[in-house]
């Protein structure tokens, strides 16, 4: 079984994962002034958000942990019921804030937003999920 990154759970994969690069709390004012120019709403602007926090976040995790994750999220796409406004707002089963700067009533198109961030992730970590498809999960 896949463990979590510096842990010896077993790694669970969740949408909203993806959103942990957006986190303004723990980062410094020049990282939180620099997302927070940005507009979630423009297609350039969301391509940069994508590349620069949200896929650069996650670059620690090994190319197993990016299949998984984007499965999840391809799993969530495929879902026509899936809230992705929800991600963005506080979760009050969890008793957790969401990690992004902007509620879901500040987003447009919340599934669009997830759309673009799984054309990013597919294309940036290319290689690495095609690696990570040849080989058996259950072997991990």
């Amino acid at each position: 079984m896949l463990k979590a990154p510096f842990t010896d759970l077993p790694y669970e994969p969740t949408v909203d994962m993806f959103l942990a690069g957006l986190e303004t709390e723990y980062n410094d004012r020049e990282f939180k002034d620099g997302l927070l120019r940005l507009d979630p709403n423009s297609k350039v602007d969301r391509l940069e958000i994508i590349k620069k926090y949200i896929i650069k976040n996650q670059e620690y995790l090994s190319y197993r942990h990016k299949f998984l994750l984007v499965k999840e999220l391809e799993k969530a796409l495929l879902n026509k019921g899936y809230n992705f406004a929800a991600v963005f707002e506080y979760d009050y089963d969890k008793d957790e804030p969401s990690p992004s700067p902007w509620s879901a009533s500040e987003i447009e198109t919340p599934r669009s937003f997830f759309e673009d961030v799984f054309n990013m992730a597919n294309e940036i970590w290319r290689n690495e999920i095609l690696r990570a498809a040849m080989e058996d999960p259950s072997a991990w």
